[in-house]
């Protein structure tokens, strides 16, 4: 019997090179979303009824510049608020200075309206005439419709994208896109997905210029999360916990944000936000920071202050289990949100971290791969992680982007997009 012949070990290699190369373009096909920068920059989003004008257009136009009126009026100073929350008075001051803009604004057609003819009609009306009159500078800007299980979500839909572009050609259309409420099923993403393309038909849009988020506002919606994202791409640009609706849904014994289920929910959306390259949002914070005509005026001044605390620690439990932004629904809310945010990657931090990229790159230019460095170890696994932080310092303008260009961080392409305009 004849020896059997056997193949070399570099054709055994040859053979599988090329189901290697196939396999790797075909697991990453379809699987992560690859965001525009700007989409990085999503750190709160400013959720406001499109039924009234005035208000929507102040939370596009003005943002947070009313904190310091606001705070002013009740005699909270930046000391005070440095002092509650044990933050340097100096971060406190930075942010108030800062560009009070909301990185997002949703202008709301589902839960923020009464389920009135007139009043959904009026929503409607609003929502395509802010998208085209007010001046949203880098803002992006989405819009909210009702909910599959609500007749008049696809009119919702249709009024608001063709009143907002008539006239425009399609490189000016006015939206980046559209958050959808309540969804349970795949399926309904699916369909939502093929009305989105079948509007950018008609209003000769390129195939996926509409983008989408979607709320977790429920069990099954929790359950479901990977087949929700999976069909939501490449349209894809953020997941949002809902938190009212899913402790409803659930049973849960009150709306409370760091309930262990909640928190449980939280991680879900983390992990698979993250995995496909989206910000994961987190819940507003129920308890707004009004003042009560029937408080006295210090009584008022101290209940707004532990609002404000209240809406600083829920962002801040948000940033420590991944969050990378917060939906809120008032200016002083606002503020204190992009505060939690400045303080979870302070210059410090990202100097730390841009430094350690320097060092590693320099030990792999010598040849000899991971090290010390700052008294931690280094490779190739804690190099992208850093470089994942300064990306999204980038996009939330925390680091300079020709810094980032510089260090590799982004994209000449990338830098020429974000800095467009600015």
């Amino acid at each position: 019997m004849a020896d059997k012949e056997y193949p070399s070990f570099q054709e055994i290699v040859l053979r599988y090179e090329g189901r290697r190369s196939r396999l790797v373009e075909e697991l990453a096909a379809g699987r992560t979303a690859r965001l525009p920068l700007r989409y990085l920059r999503q750190q709160a989003h400013f959720t406001t009824p499109a039924s009234n004008f005035e208000m929507a257009r102040k939370a596009v136009e003005k943002g947070s510049s009313a904190a310091p009126r606001i705070l002013e009026r009740y005699r909270i100073s930046a000391t005070d608020l440095a002092d509650a929350l044990r933050l340097p008075q100096s971060l406190v001051e930075q942010e108030l200075g800062a560009d009070s803009r909301a990185p997002l604004v949703m202008l709301d057609s589902e839960d923020a309206e009464a389920l009135r003819e007139d009043v959904i009609q009026r929503g409607r009306h609003n929502a395509a005439r802010l998208f085209r009159e007010a001046d949203w500078g880098r803002t992006l800007r989405f819009y909210r419709p009702s909910g599959l299980k609500l007749p008049f979500c696809l009119s919702d839909l249709s009024e608001v994208l063709s009143r907002a572009s008539e006239g425009l050609p399609p490189e000016e259309f006015p939206l980046d896109g559209v958050v959808w409420p309540k969804p349970e099923h795949p399926e309904e993403i699916d369909f939502v997905c093929d009305f989105l393309s079948a509007m950018e038909d008609r209003l000769g849009l390129p195939e996926n210029r509409l983008k989408m988020q979607f709320l977790v506002e429920s069990g099954w919606a929790a359950a479901q999360l990977p087949k929700l994202v999976t069909a939501a791409l490449p349209r894809l640009t953020g997941v949002i916990f809902g938190i009212a609706d899913y402790s409803a849904d659930i049973g849960l014994p009150g709306i409370q944000n760091d309930h262990p289920v909640c928190d449980w929910a939280r991680a879900a959306i983390v992990n698979i936000a993250g995995a496909v390259g989206v910000p994961a949002i987190d819940n507003m914070t129920m308890s707004y920071p009004v003042a009560d005509p029937r408080r006295s005026d210090e009584d008022n001044r101290k209940f707004i202050l532990g609002r404000l605390q209240k809406v600083y620690d829920d962002a801040r439990h948000g940033v420590l289990l991944g969050m990378d932004g917060k939906w809120v629904g008032h200016p002083l809310q606002l503020f204190m949100v992009r505060l939690a945010y400045r303080q979870a990657f302070p210059a410090e931090e990202i100097r730390a971290e841009t430094e350690r990229i320097l060092q590693y790159t320099e030990s792999v230019s010598a040849e000899k791969g991971a090290a010390i460095i700052q008294g931690s170890m280094s490779d190739r696994a804690t190099d992208r992680h850093a470089r994942t932080r300064l990306r999204k310092a980038i996009a939330t303008g925390l680091m300079d982007a020709g810094r980032g260009l510089e260090l590799g961080l982004i994209s000449q392409e990338e830098y020429a997009e974000f800095t467009r305009g600015s």
